[in-house]
């Protein structure tokens, strides 16, 4: 055990310590241990000084070797020094949030939370403040090792919502107001009704009840700046034949006549009704302006067109159906494959088109169109679907099945099982929402050219005219040709912006799609989104498909 005498004591904000100098030895650690013990461990260390000290002690050591001096000279240094805590406040550049920033104390006053929150109004934090994050903070900060660095966001500023528009409710059961977002990663538990229990309502009965617009939530910066909210906008009804609004309720749309209810944009319709057992060659084809329900089958060759909703109870195998609303087939859509005469494509003998969605229990050789979403509960095998987007199998039991086929969807689709173990070929052209954006592209771009065109034969001319005698006839016209030339920059300016702005929207577009498959994903399908194609190789077990950092990936999917 070391014998070297030291004293500590507290000078201001520094720690002094006395040493009787003798002969026994004396070390950097003998000194840090003795202070320690003195309980100044959380102290900053001096080390210029202690070296220094350390330094004297030895001279003065030597001095009494040589009996110079006696032992028991006292030698002091302030070897330590206590500081404070050291707090700053950094304020995000959109201004959103604010962090504190603590340096733990050597042996000095830690930061409360009052100080935490006071040197952040000083620097303009005035909103926001989370009161348990600064708890936090200053609690670790205190017990932190002294010197060690700690961050927290202590301010969060609100963002601005923007008022949503005026929605649209059905009040009719079974009758539903088609949402228009993308597919969800994450799946809903929902209640699929029987569509044998077909809408129907009776003249006075209401159809839709409109929803007020919302004025949005103002945003507040941490700095107290408010964004306002833009307010949502009314939407004012387009009733459809068989409705009107109700003359008590200017935000209820009623039936004006019996029949089946169908949604329509700002609006619904109420359709006369056309029933019958069956479509073969006894009822010949079906054309009404109203909806149809087919109790039976719709037979091979037969045509069945609606101006609404097609409710089909069987199989479809006609040639053409076609829908201006939904179309609900509770059997299968079954078509043969033929090859065109022009051997360009592969067509098939069934049609099935509706202005919005069409549901089944299964799909097979058949082309499918609709403007909404296409669902086959069961399976869809070697069909041709242009569609928004495509379920295979139903919402709480994703276990549908897609075999080859050709594909072109606005956002997606949903699949228990994607391809076959025979690697049969499947396209998935994800592009529906995305090429006319494109289309738009290239028409600006084109008129960019010819603009860019138009001003290089302007240029021309004006490099012309300078070459030439300056007579005042000359100059007025080479001062029609500047203007003219400005004029056409401007032009192509505000094109070139309308493409950026085509390209910014053609990019969120991309971020938007999304592919599920729950179980299983086998070899031979091909992705395309943009101008890239994705093949897929091999097998995969659960996987997502979508756009990370401007490319398609396959990724695993845990539902």
């Amino acid at each position: 055990m070391n014998k070297v005498a030291m004293q500590f004591s507290k000078d201001e904000d520094f720690i002094e310590v006395r040493v009787a100098v003798g002969l026994d030895d004396l070390t950097a650690q003998v000194i840090r241990d003795a202070l320690h013990e003195a309980g100044y461990a959380r102290c900053f260390i001096l080390t210029e000084q202690i070296n220094q000290l350390l330094a004297d002690y030895l001279a003065l050591q030597n001095d009494i070797k040589l009996n110079k001096l006696k032992e028991g000279v006292v030698v002091r240094r302030k070897i330590a020094e206590r500081r404070s805590a050291v707090l700053t406040i950094q304020i995000a550049a959109d201004s959103m949030s604010a962090v504190a920033e603590i340096i733990a104390a050597w042996g000095g006053a830690p930061v409360s939370a009052n100080d935490v929150v006071k040197a952040a109004q000083e620097a303009g934090v005035s909103f926001g403040f989370q009161k348990d994050a600064i708890v936090q903070l200053v609690g670790t900060a205190s017990r932190a090792e002294p010197g060690s660095k700690l961050q927290q966001i202590i301010a969060v500023g609100r963002v601005m919502q923007p008022g949503q528009n005026a929605s649209f409710e059905a009040l009719v059961e079974g009758l539903t107001v088609r949402p228009n977002r993308p597919l969800q990663v994450s799946e809903s538990k929902v209640d699929l009704r029987d569509f044998g229990v077909i809408p129907s309502v009776r003249s006075g009965d209401e159809v839709i009840r409109r929803r007020p617009p919302t004025k949005g939530i103002d945003g507040v910066s941490v700095r107290g700046d408010i964004t306002l909210a833009p307010p949502g906008q009314q939407v004012e009804w387009k009733p459809g034949e068989g409705t009107e609004i109700c003359p008590t309720d200017v935000d209820v749309l009623v039936a004006s006549r019996d029949g089946m209810p169908r949604v329509m944009e700002a609006g619904a319709a109420v359709d006369e009704v056309y029933a019958v057992k069956k479509v073969d060659l006894s009822t010949g084809h079906v054309q009404f302006k109203g909806s149809v329900i087919i109790n039976g089958d719709v037979t091979e060759n037969m045509k069945v067109i609606a101006g609404g909703n097609i409710f089909i109870k069987g199989m479809a195998e006609g040639s053409l159906i076609e829908s201006g609303g939904d179309i609900h087939i509770g059997g299968a859509i079954i078509g043969h494959q033929f090859s065109a005469q022009d051997n360009s494509l592969e067509s098939f003998s069934t049609v099935v088109r509706a202005a919005g969605s069409i549901q089944c229990t299964l799909a097979q050789y058949a082309r499918i169109e609709c403007n909404g979403d296409f669902q086959a509960t069961k399976q869809i095998n070697h069909c041709d679907v242009n569609a928004r987007s495509v379920i295979a199998g139903t919402e709480d039991k994703l276990n549908g099945k897609i075999v080859g086929g050709r594909f072109y969807l606005d956002f997606g689709l949903k699949a228990g099982i994607l391809g076959a173990p025979s690697e049969s070929a499947l396209q998935m052209n994800l592009n529906r929402r995305i090429d006319p954006v494109l289309e738009k592209q290239q028409a600006l771009k084109q008129n960019i050219a010819m603009v860019k065109q138009e001003m290089e034969q302007i240029r021309q001319s004006l490099e012309q005219m300078k070459q030439q005698d300056r007579s005042a006839a000359a100059v007025e016209q080479m001062k029609y040709l500047v203007d003219d030339f400005e004029a056409q920059k401007a032009i192509a300016l505000a094109l070139i912006e309308d493409v950026k702005l085509l390209e910014v929207d053609r990019l969120s577009k991309m971020t938007e799609v999304l592919v599920l498959v729950k179980q299983q994903m086998f070899a031979g399908i091909e992705f395309k989104l943009g101008s890239e194609i994705l093949p897929v190789k091999r097998e995969y077990g659960p996987s997502k498909i979508h756009q990370v950092e401007a490319r398609l990936s396959i990724e695993p999917w845990v539902s």
